[in-house]
């Protein structure tokens, strides 16, 4: 035992960068960890609590919301990550703190003008995607819950802002307190037989916990860490303005790509087939979706890391990262994988109720693990080329495999329902993934040449 703590020890110390990884990672993956047992349960509470078509309705409603804030959304987080790092590295702490200051004021004008959208679109979207209930309905429901876009309105910023100020126990916090309150809502929705209305309820309440909670956080932190005088300063001094733009625009057109043919299978699913089928493919995705929630910390806190190894031009560190970061993803991925696949169809069959409702969910939600496992085990795969300002690279991958997938869309969903929706979403991860992966490897290569490292990692 002692052999294996001096071990550990050594490599630690002789991995100063994964160690700091990984300790900001533990904050996120202990409240991860919890939240994957709060959703898991929270699923089951919903779906067995509504039904399908219910279900599948409040899915569409949420998924309205969604897609049009992503429309809207110019990924701030990730241009605080890049361009913070970068302008502090090169110009300085007042540089940086313009980056911050003119984030904050482009996403709140955006969120606002995807607010006011929403709410004139929905009663000319409604129809579209309901079939069984009448779409007068589903309006309120979109608008409602498009409450949530005003209270995320620069929380992109203030996430970013937490990251790089290396808060991430406070962004754990954040989401353990937000996973325990929708799951508490629901519970309750479930013994007193509340109805759908309360369940998205739920739902709205943690989406606006947490927006609001890191633009407060981040307030309070940029004060302590940049100066009270923070705000003052002059975005005008900004030199990587037409850079900052480019990184911008290509990001929010590959996560709108993205969000159409990856985030949307609701809406998809609604206007090929009906509400039931919308309820199933959620329960699907809910299962599949326990993968993703210990990976979602690790991309947070792998980001800056990734991104100060390509600034620095450490590429012997990054290359190391890399594996590093692919081992830690494939020690969850892998055996969590296998755990669903074995125990899925018991789960979808007994645990959800009624009995058998749910059944039907099984074949789609193993096509989707596949998918889900690749992309998990490879989470770095687009963090490492927005790093290298390469924002454009996903923007064309994400375009053709999106275009791809929406077309053949039209064409297997009609006739292969949800399993063929399932099988579209994973091949499109698959693809699209490792591409990305190829072309990542392909940058450092030419990184290294262009700019050998100096310094030894």
């Amino acid at each position: 035992m002692s052999q294996l703590k001096e071990k550990l020890s050594r490599f630690f110390k002789d991995n100063p960068i994964f160690s700091r990884f990984l300790k900001n990672s533990g904050y996120m993956f202990s409240s991860s960890t919890i939240s994957v047992g709060l959703v898991a349960v929270q699923s089951i509470l919903a779906a067995s609590l509504l039904g399908k078509s219910q279900l599948g309705l409040i899915t569409l409603a949420i998924s309205s919301v969604t897609t049009v804030n992503q429309i809207f959304s110019f990924r701030m987080g990730e241009l605080v990550i890049r361009f913070f790092t970068k302008a502090k590295e090169e110009h300085g702490l007042e540089h940086a703190k313009a980056v911050i200051k003119s984030s904050i004021l482009i996403e709140s004008i955006t969120s606002i003008l995807a607010f006011v959208f929403l709410v004139l679109i929905a009663p000319v979207a409604a129809p579209l995607f309901t079939n069984k209930f009448d779409p007068e309905l589903l309006v309120p429901l979109i608008q409602l819950f498009g409450i949530s876009i005003l209270a995320n309105l620069f929380s992109e910023t203030a996430n970013g802002v937490l990251r790089v100020t290396n808060h991430f126990k406070t962004q754990a916090a954040i989401g353990l307190i937000q996973s325990v309150l929708t799951f508490s809502i629901i519970t309750l929705a479930f013994i007193f037989k509340w109805g759908f209305l309360v369940v998205l309820l739920a739902y709205l309440v943690g989406k606006i916990f947490i927006g609001v909670s890191p633009m407060l956080m981040a307030l309070r932190v940029m004060p302590l860490e940049f100066g009270s005088d923070w705000w003052k300063t002059r975005i005008s001094i900004l030199t990587s303005v037409k850079e900052m733009s480019r990184f911008a625009v290509s990001t929010n057109l590959s996560g709108t790509i993205k969000q159409l043919s990856n985030e949307s299978e609701g809406l998809w699913i609604g206007a090929f087939i009906d509400e039931s089928a919308v309820g199933l493919y959620k329960v699907a995705m809910s299962v599949a979706n326990l993968l993703t929630i210990p990976i979602t910390p690790i991309i947070q806190t792998a980001f800056p890391e990734i991104t100060r190894s390509a600034v620095t031009k450490k590429w012997a560190q990054l290359r190391k990262l890399l594996r590093q970061f692919t081992l830690v993803a494939s020690a969850w991925t892998i055996p969590a994988t296998l755990f669903l696949i074995i125990f899925g169809k018991w789960i979808l069959t007994y645990i959800y109720t009624p009995i058998f409702e749910y059944t039907a969910a099984f074949i789609p939600m193993v096509i989707l693990l596949l998918g889900y496992a690749f992309t998990n085990i490879f989470f770095w795969n687009r963090s490492l080329l927005l790093s290298f300002g390469k924002a454009n690279i996903p923007l064309l991958v994400l375009a053709v495999g999106g275009i791809l997938k929406m077309v053949l869309t039209f064409v297997v969903v009609p006739v292969y329902g949800i399993n063929g929706e399932a099988a579209l979403l994973s091949g499109y991860f698959i693809l699209t993934t490792g591409v990305m992966i190829v072309m990542g490897y392909a940058v450092i290569r030419k990184s290294e040449t262009l700019e050998p490292e100096i310094e030894a990692a």
